[in-house]
């Protein structure tokens, strides 16, 4: 029976968020800047994108007040709510898909967490931690908008899931995701 899951935003907002834009980059050092700048790979259109890293700290101060003005949806008032929700999400991810090893991984930076960033909080979760046929899996389904899933597998075992097939034509999809999975869990993922 599939398991339905819900991802809630983080009840809380970092204060530092709620701030106006330009107290949040003004104060914040170049490796918090370098941290708030690696997530918006996910949002940046192709102009945005390369110049960031040549930049000296004010120039990366600039380059960020720039990037969240463009995306201001209420430019008139001091908080930027777009801003303010993605660094959410970003948090909630960083929470929820870390990956450990030996070099531990942000959420941000893994399959779940670009998925959870670009297109949300799924609709329903399938999850298959200890499936007996294959290693464990999660179809995540998402029903607004435009209907999709995706198909994570942790070929690792060790909670390290990787975006193996989705319908999705924007994202990549394994030519051999059918045999990583197996017959069965196909079925269950297409199924669900």
């Amino acid at each position: 029976m599939p398991v339905k899951v819900r991802w809630l935003a983080l009840a809380f907002v970092p204060a530092v968020l709620v701030a106006q834009q330009d107290t949040t980059f003004a104060t914040a050092s170049e490796p918090k800047l370098d941290s708030l700048y690696g997530p918006l790979v996910y949002l940046m259109k192709a102009d945005e994108r390369g110049r960031y890293g040549s930049l000296t700290v004010e120039g990366k101060r600039s380059f960020l007040r720039q990037f969240w003005k463009h995306r201001d949806p209420t430019p008139d008032t001091p908080r930027n709510e777009a801003m303010e929700s993605f660094y959410t999400r970003v948090a909630t991810v960083n929470r929820i898909f870390r990956e450990g090893g030996a070099a531990e991984i942000p959420g941000w930076r893994t399959d779940r967490g670009r998925i959870y960033l670009q297109y949300g909080p799924p609709d329903a979760v399938l999850s298959r931690p200890q499936p007996a046929s294959t290693n464990p899996y999660e179809v995540w389904r998402y029903e607004h908008k435009k209907q999709r899933k995706f198909v994570f597998l942790d070929l690792t075992r060790f909670g390290n899931y990787a975006l193996i097939w989705t319908d999705e034509t924007l994202e990549n999809t394994r030519p051999d995701w059918y045999l990583l999975l197996g017959p069965e869990a196909v079925d269950d993922a297409m199924r669900f």
